[in-house]
């Protein structure tokens, strides 16, 4: 689906840092200056940029090796699973997403093999009602706030852990921002 494609790109490219130790309103103003771009329509600026940062960082992950085995443990330790896992794949020339060519898809097929279909026994017919649309209507800024500041977990395809989404809806530097969203 396209839309779900787009936002696997648009969160990462919009909100990656312009170096390890920018600050905030750095950032913002970087964001700002992404966003402009996108509704621009100039997505060749925005990946030429995104690569240029993905190459430096590329470059200080490298000279960090050394402490890499203490950086896992550390990870580890507070639950970090899809942090640990990037550190290990640190060594890696390629970031985020691969380039799909045949050697990746028969990497992939290997690795995931022909659906069966399920026994009779494990099915079970479970028939649950549509929603009511006034459920909805509590969901407001203040509770979206409330649970995002008790999310846990890692990233998945979009590569924003729970600590990214918290950054993103309860932060204060984004202004009202976050309420809107």
């Amino acid at each position: 689906d396209l839309s779900l494609s787009v936002v696997h790109v648009f969160i990462p490219l919009m909100l990656q840092r312009p170096s390890m130790n920018s600050e905030a309103r750095t950032s913002a103003g970087f964001l700002a200056l992404r966003l402009a771009g996108w509704s621009e329509g100039d997505l060749q600026s925005l990946v030429d940029g995104a690569r240029g940062v993905q190459v430096r960082l590329s470059r200080l992950a490298k000279r960090k090796e050394t402490g890499c085995h203490v950086a896992f443990a550390g990870l580890m330790l507070v639950g970090r699973v899809g942090g640990a896992v990037e550190l290990i794949d640190s060594n890696s020339d390629v970031k985020g997403v691969h380039k799909l060519t045949r050697h990746v898809k028969t990497v992939l097929a290997c690795k995931h093999p022909d659906a069966k279909p399920a026994p009779r026994q494990l099915k079970m017919e479970i028939t649950t009602p549509e929603p009511q649309p006034v459920i909805f209507e509590e969901i407001d800024s203040q509770m979206v706030y409330r649970v995002a500041k008790n999310v846990h977990g890692s990233g998945g395809p979009t590569f924003l852990d729970a600590d990214g989404w918290k950054h993103i809806l309860c932060c204060k530097s984004y202004g009202k921002a976050s309420e809107k969203l």
